[in-house]
């Protein structure tokens, strides 16, 4: 009895240290798991508010974003074009040019659906009459014609527009005369510009209505459509009832054969580029030395060149010193007729 006495505290002692120390690892391990658990959350937070900070986009750069895909779209665009362009142009250079072979327009085109052609007779190369209104359009001699004068055909997109008259007026300082290919809601805006290009004796054509990829090439249907509004809208205003037509950003690849085919009945003659002055991508006297150099490499050339440019303020700017260029090394600039054999993009 006395040794139990005697004993008792001693190992009571030792049980309650074992028990607090239990107890204190418990609590130990317990902080440490949660110290553990709140590390990564918090890091977790920092991370989210640095990227929240690092990724938080402005107007202005939203804006210069959009201008960015703007322009690599309409850069990609341009560059499939002018890769075709060369490759045809490579090619008709080896050959020589095809002789004529003039569409048969349709009756009515502003009010009737395109004409169809018999399919048991086949076409003769007959000479193409001319039409209410074209009479000025069908004067142009043939390409190269004169003995030391070689000829270019400028082409004007996307007018007509405020600067249409300047153009005009700088034509003829060297005696030059253009193609313009314009759009309808333009036709609209600038109705008066459309008037002068017929009065100057320049060529006028069809540019489309939306100037969209994705609406203008759905259907045939759709290639058609525009073309038909576009052509009454600038008969209206013009009193010229055209049948020179440039697709949106060129005939590849948009111009399926089944389109190709609808645009040949009705009576459409479509004209592609040579060269592409890209003016659309410069936007500044660039676009000139491109030029040079494109004519340069095709002095050997025997078809008609004819040389892409656009209704703009920057190519306006910088006009003078292509047209100074061309009168001084021998070329003159005529304006586009329907008895000449379109030149066209052809894919392979």
């Amino acid at each position: 009895m006395r040794k139990f006495r005697r004993g008792w505290p001693f190992w009571s002692l030792i049980l309650v240290v074992l028990i607090g120390g239990f107890f204190a690892g418990l609590s130990a391990t317990s902080y440490f798991q949660a110290k553990a658990a709140v590390k990564p959350i918090n890091q977790s937070k920092n991370e989210y508010r640095n990227q929240t900070k690092a990724t938080h986009i402005t107007s202005e750069m939203i804006k210069q974003y959009t201008k960015d895909f703007k322009l690599e779209k309409e850069w990609i665009h341009k560059q499939q074009e002018k890769a075709f362009a060369w490759r045809n142009m490579n090619e008709i250079s080896q050959s020589p040019a095809k002789p004529t072979k003039p569409a048969k327009p349709a009756k009515d085109i502003a009010t009737a659906p395109p004409a169809k052609k018999d399919k048991t007779t086949p076409a003769l190369p007959v000479k193409k009459t001319s039409k209410p209104g074209k009479s000025k359009q069908e004067t142009t001699k043939p390409a190269n014609s004169g003995k030391n004068k070689k000829t270019v055909y400028l082409t004007f997109d996307d007018g007509p527009s405020a600067i249409t008259g300047d153009i005009i007026s700088l034509l003829e300082k060297h005696s030059f005369k253009a193609t313009f290919f314009m759009i309808d809601g333009n036709i609209h805006r600038y109705p008066e510009a459309a008037k002068l290009m017929v009065k100057s004796g320049e060529a006028v054509g069809l540019h489309s209505v939306s100037h969209d990829v994705k609406r203008f090439y759905a259907s045939a249907h759709s290639v058609l459509g525009e073309l038909t509004q576009n052509q009454h809208t600038l008969k209206e205003a013009s009193g010229v009832e055209t049948y020179l037509i440039r697709t949106p950003y060129g005939s590849i690849p948009g111009m399926k054969p089944e389109y190709r085919k609808a645009v040949d009945e009705a009576g459409y003659l479509m004209w592609d580029w040579n060269i592409d002055s890209k003016d659309w991508y410069y936007k500044d006297g660039r676009y000139v030395n491109s030029v040079i150099e494109q004519l340069n490499r095709m002095n050997h050339h025997q078809g008609p060149i004819v040389i892409l440019l656009h209704e703009r303020n920057e190519t306006l700017a910088h006009l003078p010193k292509l047209l100074d260029y061309l009168s001084k090394h021998g070329y003159v600039s005529q304006a586009i007729d329907s008895s000449m054999t379109p030149y066209q993009f052809h894919a392979r």
